[in-house]
């Protein structure tokens, strides 16, 4: 029996082979199409395969610089470039910070650029960040970029369900899906490749839940596992709260619209925790640093009460997805928040 071949150390992520070698044929029959779709659950490195697999499209250093290599070589001028975020042929499409969303402007911009004569490269390539996030004017006007392309253009969309995009999309660009990996995988990722203590690599792995992206993110940015911990404890304090210190919470929250959707995620994995504890679980929880708070809440709020608190806590995030004030939606959480006397 044939065994698949490992993805080559070029394209440097952790645990999507089966994706990569999609590409990787792609590359080696000459059959690049005009627009690919990666879906897969938030932080799992869908934005870094795309942009590995734009670096492979216009890595120099195969043996004709005309044709792509099958890997990024990593080294020729065009793959550092790519890598540092200044190569003029790769434009990166997202929804601004002050924005609810992608808007027709950035597409109409796109079309521009894509019309225009490649700088460096054999492609102009655009990367669109969380397609879903664009408004149905700027969903229709990517239409028709992906119904008649420029020759040398190439459309990179993530997105976290295809079913989040309208069907003429999706029936328009080949889908590269990606899974959550095992938390050994991303373990031997930290260990090995990052050189992370067994310990560390271990609790960053749990926390991480499959999500690769975010595991690279935790050791990159030190910040970013201290403001957890600041976010648990005050999970573990919310319980017992008033209401109206609920309600200054629910302000700030929604005040910080750039870090809320990652802190409803966090609240959702502890909730989700709490449930597991509360059926006897402890072992599979995913806060392995915190399951002695965990155990203590599962006592007293019981697994339906944590049960309903999980689908509370969705039920907000897609409120919020809808552009329902951010400030109401998580008011009505905190009414839903169970009491600890």
């Amino acid at each position: 029996m044939q065994t698949q071949e490992k993805a080559a150390p070029g394209w440097d992520i952790v645990g999507h082979e089966h994706a990569i070698e999609i590409l990787r044929r792609t590359l080696q029959a000459e059959q690049v199409r005009h627009a690919y779709l990666f879906t897969g659950p938030p932080h799992i490195g869908k934005t870094l395969l795309a942009q590995r697999f734009a670096q492979a499209l216009l890595c120099t250093g195969g043996p004709d610089m005309h044709i792509a290599p099958i890997n990024p070589c990593n080294v020729c001028l065009s793959c550092r470039k790519v890598r540092h975020g200044n190569h003029p042929d790769i434009h990166l499409v997202a929804r601004a910070a002050d924005k609810q969303a992608i808007l027709i402007e950035q597409i109409r911009e796109l079309q521009s650029d894509s019309a225009r004569k490649t700088l460096e490269g054999r492609r102009n390539i655009f990367i669109i960040q969380n397609a879903h996030e664009m408004n149905v004017q700027a969903a229709n006007c990517i239409l028709k970029t992906l119904e008649e392309p420029e020759q040398d253009v190439v459309l990179l969309l993530t997105v976290p369900d295809g079913g989040l995009l309208l069907p003429t999309i999706l029936s328009r660009v080949q889908q590269i899906s990606m899974q959550l990996l095992t938390t050994l995988q991303i373990k031997n990722a930290l260990t090995h490749r990052w050189h992370l203590e067994t310990q560390e690599a271990g609790l960053i792995a749990a926390l991480a839940a499959g999500r690769m992206g975010w595991a690279i993110q935790a050791v990159e940015k030190e910040e970013l596992l201290a403001e957890r911990k600041e976010q648990l404890e005050l999970l573990t304090k919310l319980p017992m709260a008033g209401k109206m210190q609920r309600f200054e919470i629910a302000q700030r929250l929604s005040a910080d619209a750039d870090t809320l959707e990652t802190t409803l995620e966090l609240w959702l994995l502890w909730w989700r925790d709490i449930v597991l504890a509360a059926h006897g679980c402890l072992d599979l929880t995913v806060n392995v640093d915190m399951r002695d708070a965990l155990k203590v809440h599962a006592a007293k709020i019981g697994a339906h009460a944590a049960q309903n608190m999980v689908r509370m806590i969705l039920r907000t995030m897609e409120l919020i997805a809808q552009n329902v004030n951010a400030r109401v939606a998580l008011e009505v959480l905190m009414l839903d928040l169970p009491t600890i006397q």
